[in-house]
Parts: structure tokens; C-alpha cells; sequence
């Protein structure tokens, strides 16, 4: 009998503190077997010399929209890596209408009006380079958006006026009481609700888009928060299904853990004592941990609030002068305290994992104080709640979620692309409080890694380069305290986000009975001037022992 593969002659750095280093690591059915000389290479099918390459435990994006990633390469690319200018960005989307069936919709993604001097795109400027077609562009942080006047019209407004305002949302109107264009947060849903519906097979699409994206950047898991609400995030109510799709095809080529959004979760006839909170589940009581090491239920995602850039994060201060809303000068909870209170609680009562999300330092007051409440009603041990972002916070608040057990789950990456845009919003004095990464350390909270894609760069090498020198894209040296160590930030993005997601039995160290999920890179990060680690690139992924991309 032969065992699988043996990879030799490489720099293997395992992540565990037992055996740090390895030159050798054996794989059979999927799992590390072996490390350096244990098995002679002569019982191994086939052999690989690394010639001496770096080898880590593979990336593990712990809050990465996946299926976004692959449906923003059949969008419309109006991010400021394709457009610098508002005049550049309409350009764009001339073109795209040009090329489009006759009435059909056009979507775009990524805009970033602080990127474009300040402004956002209005409905009148999308008139003008449109035609018939109705147009709607994503924000760069996917909480706010914007519409021409065709898109109104099919969501019955054809002059733009009336937009309902649902709580949550954001309906900013121009001096005769029209509908400007952007939408924020949930009132997104008066267009997206008018945008077809993808099928199983079109989310099955983006899920492969998406997968093949990460692999390239040697990423071999990841976790998608909130699918199955089209209104406030994820494609589709047959989100989970086009994953399952994507798999029988052999099309996904990541282990995903999925997260349905909590407002798919419903009572399941389970009474709380005081009849005040029910029990909250997926049709047939499906909770988190349901499936198998490729494809997985995860926590349930709920927002709490919105976003820093777009100036809807829930703050305890007004936003800097010039930057707010001056409807919400201090943002806004995405539900009301009581909604988002229930919807918690009644998850965890029913042993879900929940994953909120608070950007604002006055949404993680409140998730903070209902995941308080939900374990004083119902203890539960080892819950491994998550916080989503938390990227405004005190020291005080920090400390509470250790006390509660909670894990932040933030995105080093938002310093780069998004950090000049949220010092112009919390201004400088309140600086210091945003993006933290070492204050998370110093906390004694579990740190995983991600990137949030595609708000963000799905590259994982770009996302420790700037957990480690926090530059924003003019050269800002955006809290320098935050900064941490090389080694912190890829223990963040193996071990870290593995025990995120309840699975540090079987990711983020390469150690015998764990999944050979690899990657082999073009330099040593932890040998490598700092300054180059942008630099660094995979040459190969490695799932389960099998080459997904790249070459050996």
C-alpha cells in the first residue's frame, strides 16, 4: 500500500507551537499523515519538491461574501480601481448600457464617492447614460446604493418621489422633494426587490466565480455571512441551494461555512418562559454546524447598523462636521432595539451561533448588551458569538467582550481602501477608536483574519501588509498603536479564523489528523523585508492534498 503525496524539501511554517517548522508533510485521503522523515518518501505515491518554497497553513477568510466576489467580475467594475472619476464612472456605465440587451438591467459595484471628490452619483447623471436601461450601482461598502430614474420607475416611483423610508433606512431627497438616487441601508430594498431574482444555477455561478478567485489567492476557506435575504444581504432565497449546486458540479473549490441571514430563521413553536422571546430555526430545526468539511452551516448574521464610509454605522457621537446625514448626524440601528433584541435571543436560545454585525461604537453597545442578556436567560457554554467588524471600540468595550466570550471579527484591509474616507467621517479625534487590531490582542480576544470582499481585496498577502503597516491609500498613517506583528496577523488568518468557526480540530496548523489544505508562496513572510509583503503571491493551493491551482 502507498500513501498519497509526500511534499518535500519546502519551509513549512505549521502554525503550532510544539513544531513550528517542518521540511517534509505527508498526505493520505485528504489529511496530514506525516512531518519531515516520519514516512520515508518511498512510501508515497507521488512526491513534490518544494525546492525549497514557503509553506503555510492555507488562508482562511473568516467574513468574505463569496458569491459577491463572483458576481462582481460579471458587473459593471465601477470601484476606484477601474474609475477615478465621476465623469469615469458614467463612462462606464455608457458603455455597459451599449452592450446591453434592449431594457435590460445594468448593475455596477463598487463606487466609493470619497473617491470621486465627495459626491455620490445622482439619478439625473445615470439618466444621461442610460438609455432604457434601469441602472443600480453598489456602494464599495454594500449598505447603500444607487438608481436612475428608469429603475425608480419599475419600483413604481416614476418621478422619483414617495420613496418609502422603512425603519433602518435612508431616503436623502434633492430641493424639490425627488429622490436624489442613493438609498441607504434597508430602503436598498425598493430597487433590489425590482432586480430578477438570480436561479440556483446563476448563484451556482458566482459561487465558482468566486471560488476560483480565492484559490488563485490561496485562500482554501471561507465564510460567507448572511445569505437567503436579498433585502438586506446575500442573492437570493436559494443562496445555500446554488452552493450546494456549485459542490455537485465540483465547482467549489473552498470549503465554505455558510450563514443564513436571521431574518430566514423563524419561530419553531419552542415557548420562552416568559412568552416574550420564541425560539428561532431554519425549517426542520436546522441550526449551525449542519454539514461536512466542504460545505457547512455556520453562525446566523444579523447587521446591526451600516457603514463608517457610507455615514450610517450607529455612533454614541455625530459624525465629524461636513460628513453626516443630517436626517441621522449619529447613523442608525438597522432594526429597532427590541427587533434586533428578539431575533438575537431567540437564535441562541436555540443553540444557533449568531454573527452581528456593529460598525458603530453605539450598535456595539447594543449587541453587547443582548448577547448579555441572551446568556443571562439561556447559558449556554462555548456559544463563540461573534461581532462582526467592531469598528469603532473602547478599551471598556473590548474588555466586555471578553468577558462574554464573544470574537470580533475585523478587516485590516478597511484601513487601506476605506481609511480616508473614515477619518473625514469620525474625525481625528476619534480616530484613534477605529480599526483597532492590537487593542484586540491586548483584550485577550481571539483574532481571526478577513477582508470582507469584495468591499474590500480578497488578497490575502494585501491584508497583512496592512495589519501590520496600517497606510490608508494616500499614505496616512492611520493609528500606528493598532499595528501588529507578522505573526500575529497569519495566526489571525489560520488558526484564528478556524476556531471562529468551531474548527480548530481541523484547519490552521498543519499537524498530523488535520486537513492538508496548503499554500506555497513566492517568498517567506516571515523572512521577507515587511515592506514587501504585498509582494508575495501564491504559486500553488493545495485542498485536501490535491494541487486546486497553481504549479508544484
Amino acid at each position: 500500500m502507498l500513501f498519497d503525496t509526500l511534499y518535500l524539501n519546502g519551509e513549512i511554517h505549521t502554525h503550532d507551537a510544539r513544531r513550528p517548522r517542518a521540511r517534509a508533510l505527508g498526505v493520505h485521503q485528504g489529511r496530514i499523515i506525516s512531518l519531515d522523515d516520519e514516512i520515508d518518501a518511498s512510501q508515497f505515491r507521488t512526491v513534490h519538491d518544494l525546492r525549497g518554497a514557503a509553506v503555510v497553513p492555507g488562508f482562511n477568510d473568516a467574513h468574505c461574501h463569496l458569491s459577491m466576489v463572483g458576481l462582481a467580475e460579471l458587473q459593471v467594475d465601477v470601484g476606484p480601481g477601474a474609475v477615478a472619476t465621476t465623469e469615469e464612472l458614467l463612462e462606464a456605465v455608457r458603455r455597459a448600457c451599449e452592450t446591453a440587451a434592449p431594457g435590460s438591467w445594468v448593475i455596477g459595484s463598487g463606487y466609493d464617492q470619497n473617491r470621486l471628490g465627495g459626491a455620490h452619483p445622482t439619478a439625473e447623471q445615470l439618466d444621461a447614460v442610460s438609455g432604457d436601461h434601469p441602472v443600480w450601482l453598489h456602494h464599495k461598502s454594500r449598505h447603500l446604493g444607487v438608481a436612475n430614474t428608469e429603475a425608480f420607475r419599475r419600483a413604481g416611483h416614476p418621478d422619483r418621489r414617495g420613496v418609502p423610508v422603512p425603519d433602518g433606512g435612508g431616503v436623502p431627497l434633492d430641493a424639490e422633494g425627488r429622490a436624489r438616487g442613493v438609498l441607504l441601508e434597508t430602503a436598498r430594498a425598493v430597487i433590489l426587490d425590482r432586480i430578477p431574482t438570480p436561479s440556483v444555477q446563476e448563484v451556482a455561478d458566482m459561487v465558482a466565480a468566486g471560488s476560483r478567485r480565492a484559490l488563485s489567492l490561496g485562500i482554501t476557506s471561507i465564510t460567507e455571512p448572511g445569505l437567503g435575504a436579498a433585502d438586506h444581504i446575500g442573492q437570493s432565497p436559494y443562496d445555500i441551494a446554488g452552493y450546494q449546486a456549485a459542490r455537485d458540479q465540483g465547482r467549489l473549490g473552498v470549503r465554505a461555512t455558510v450563514m443564513p441571514y436571521l431574518t430566514r430563521l423563524h419561530g419553531i413553536g419552542l415557548e420562552d418562559e416568559a412568552g416574550s422571546v420564541p425560539s428561532l430555526g431554519l425549517d426542520l430545526g436546522v441550526r449551525t454546524g449542519l454539514g461536512d468539511e466542504r460545505l457547512r452551516i455556520g453562525a446566523t448574521k444579523i447587521l446591526g447598523d451600516g457603514s463608517l464610509i457610507g455615514r450610517s454605522a450607529f455612533m454614541c457621537c455625530d459624525y465629524a462636521v461636513g460628513s453626516g446625514d443630517d436626517d441621522a448626524p449619529r447613523g442608525m440601528l438597522q432594526f429597532t432595539y427590541d427587533t434586533l433584541r428578539e431575533r438575537i435571543i431567540g437564535a441562541h436560545r436555540t443553540g444557533w451561533q449568531v454573527a452581528a454585525h456593529a460598525i458603530g461604537d453605539a450598535a456595539l453597545d447594543a449587541v453587547l448588551d443582548i448577547f448579555a442578556e441572551a446568556q443571562t436567560l439561556h447559558p449556554r457554554t462555548d456559544a463563540r458569538h461573534r461581532v462582526e467588524h467592531v469598528c469603532v471600540a473602547s478599551d471598556d468595550q473590548l474588555a466586555r467582550m471578553r468577558t462574554l466570550g464573544l470574537i470580533p471579527v475585523p478587516q485590516g484591509r478597511f484601513v487601506q481602501e476605506l481609511g480616508d474616507g473614515v477619518r473625514e467621517a469620525v474625525g481625528d479625534d476619534r480616530l484613534p477608536l477605529a480599526y483597532r487590531l492590537k487593542g484586540l490582542f491586548d483584550a485577550g480576544l481571539t483574532v481571526p483574519a478577513s477582508t470582507d470582499a469584495p468591499v474590500v481585496a480578497p488578497d490575502p498577502m494585501l491584508n497583512v501588509h496592512d495589519m501590520v503597516h496600517r497606510e490608508t491609500h494616500t499614505g496616512y498613517v492611520f493609528s500606528p498603536q493598532e499595528r501588529i506583528t507578522v505573526e500575529q496577523a497569519m495566526h489571525a488568518y489560520t488558526v484564528g479564523s478556524a476556531y471562529t468557526s468551531h474548527e480548530e480540530h481541523l484547519k490552521g496548523r498543519l499537524v498530523h489528523g488535520m486537513l492538508a489544505d496548503v499554500v506555497v508562496l513566492s517568498e517567506d513572510p516571515y523572512a521577507v523585508d515587511p515592506r514587501r509583503l504585498k509582494d508575495i503571491a501564491p504559486t500553488a493551493t493545495v485542498v485536501g492534498g490535491e494541487l486546486c491551482w497553481g504549479d508544484l
